[in-house]
């Protein structure tokens, strides 16, 4: 087990449940069935849901010195590439109080578990555990599993290993803020053996199956006992929360925190090397090469779906989806995508490479109920080199509403993320450093078009006036496939945008 402590928060698999669900202990108590050696020895052959009491036991027993019990103030929460759970832990105070840990990002300072005690000398503390068990995903096809696992994996490795790099990357003065814009990780596991090898690529989507996928014992032998788990600090205290749609101030905040991530390794070619190395050399949960093969191959069929649930209805949507360059937006995205992703894939040498989120919707990321605190990143499962536009791609669609956008906002929104970028940027280089807005803004809309590319592909396949209705309320799905007039806006930009590109295209030829 790996552990480590940047600092704060949970995972985007919590939702809401921080703030709607009493965090008061009750019935069933789960003490302690083992010792941990022996059930660590147990976990290598079984890998059943986190709600299963043993695997708490096993997990809880690894991340906290001295596991006594748990209760489960909630349900879990289960969603498509996990599940998580939180737990209310109990430990006695006559163990070990210190974790081995990272310390505030990293580096090897020794790390106190927050807890509250009882008169007995008995600590509580209140954690979120996120689960993936392999055997939990063995319905999908090979290429959407390895992608599940790969999550997990890279996740496990940014707490691990790129956190304390990043930490030391973007101090100033012998200080670092990145820190404060992390969640605190007590313990990570990831067991991947037989499945993925440890030193192949995050972007393979062409990876071979390792087993027969019309056999079905082959699978289940395959996958037993492999996944893993990280175990985070709940935030349970009303002192943050997630939503979907935010305000734009909101929305700023989310984007000072993903400034304060892309400036701790924006030109530093040894660390994103590392993060190249060890995450993904193109970070991004829609990245080209990471996604289905087939959601390319069947773009133009997934488009022509989508004019016909919703370009007949007359209004602004007819208007919009009527017009010929839209109509054919399917054909142009198909014959532009490797472009378009080609270009939005720097190598760690270029410029303005650095690490991305690569999922940054607004659900990624808490934000404090007091302004004076700094909202919390969450799920770097996705994380890896790019252009940090890619993210504002992503979280500005994600997160706000048409209404919220036009009249200057969205451009608001992205001037108040390079103004933080530059700032920060001064500071770590100690010379004035600029994003040329030419260039931020070029990056940007390859962005959006490939943000499109993605969403088109996957979700607009299957999309409908009903799904949109039963979705409208789904604060963890893009605005732009539950909103109609949020997707209308994107179409029209992207449009545009993607007019430009092809020009380029045609006069580099």
């Amino acid at each position: 087990t790996m552990m480590h402590r940047p600092r704060g928060a949970l995972l985007a698999l919590l939702l809401l449940t921080s703030r709607s669900t009493s965090l008061q202990p009750r019935p069933p108590v789960h003490p302690a069935k083992a010792t941990t050696s022996t059930m660590a020895a147990t976990s290598t052959h079984e890998c059943p849901s986190v709600a299963d009491p043993h695997v708490l036991d096993i997990i809880l027993a690894s991340a906290v010195p001295g596991f006594l019990s748990y209760t489960v103030p909630s349900e879990r929460v289960v969603q498509a590439n996990a599940e998580g759970m939180r737990v209310l832990a109990r430990f006695s105070s006559t163990a070990p109080e210190k974790l081995e840990g990272g310390g505030r990002g990293g580096g090897s300072t020794r790390v106190t578990l927050p807890a509250d005690y009882d008169e007995d000398g008995i600590g509580t503390a209140e954690l979120f555990v996120k689960r993936v068990s392999a055997p939990s995903y063995s319905h999908k096809s090979w290429t959407d599993l390895r992608r599940t696992l790969v999550y997990l994996r890279t996740e496990a490795r940014f707490y691990h290993e790129i956190v304390p790099l990043l930490v030391s990357s973007s101090e100033v003065k012998g200080e670092s803020r990145l820190a404060e814009h992390l969640p605190e990780v007590y313990g990570t596991s990831c067991d991947l053996s037989g499945l993925i090898p440890e030193d192949h690529p995050t972007t393979d989507a062409k990876h071979p199956c390792p087993y027969d996928e019309g056999d079905d014992r082959a699978r289940d032998d395959a996958l037993r006992g492999r996944g893993g788990h990280i175990v985070l600090q709940s935030l349970g205290s009303g002192r943050y929360f997630q939503d979907s749609p935010v305000s734009l101030e909101g929305s700023r905040q989310c984007l000072v925190a993903a400034a304060r991530l892309h400036a701790s390794a924006w030109g530093d070619r040894e660390v994103l090397a590392r993060v190249a190395d060890r995450l993904s050399d193109a970070g991004g949960s829609y990245q080209l090469r990471f996604r289905n093969p087939k959601e390319l191959e069947n773009m133009v069929s997934s488009w022509e779906h989508f004019l016909t649930q919703f370009g007949s209805g007359g209004g602004r949507a007819t208007e919009v989806l009527g017009r010929e360059s839209v109509r054919e937006l399917g054909r142009r995205v198909y014959e532009m995508a490797k472009y378009v992703s080609d270009k939005l894939s720097p190598a760690v040498d270029d410029e303005y490479a650095t690490i991305v989120h690569g999922d940054y919707k607004s659900m990624n990321v808490f934000l404090p109920t007091n302004s004076d605190e700094p909202a919390i990143m969450i799920d770097f499962s996705c994380a890896g080199v790019g252009y940090g536009m890619s993210d504002l791609g992503m979280h500005i669609v994600h997160a706000n509403l048409p209404s919220e956008l036009d009249d200057g906002g969205e451009e608001s929104l992205i001037e108040s993320y390079l103004t933080a970028l530059e700032s920060m940027m001064s500071a770590r280089t100690g010379r004035e450093w600029v994003y040329p807005r030419k260039v931020a803004m070029r990056h940007y809309r390859l962005a959006c078009v490939d943000y499109l590319r993605f969403i088109m592909g996957r979700f607009w396949r299957s999309a409908t006036p009903e799904s949109f209705e039963k979705k409208k309320y789904s604060k963890n799905t893009t605005l732009i496939n539950r909103n109609l007039d949020a997707a209308l806006r994107f179409i029209e930009k992207c449009d545009e945008y993607l007019a430009e590109f092809e020009g380029e295209r045609r006069a580099a030829s």
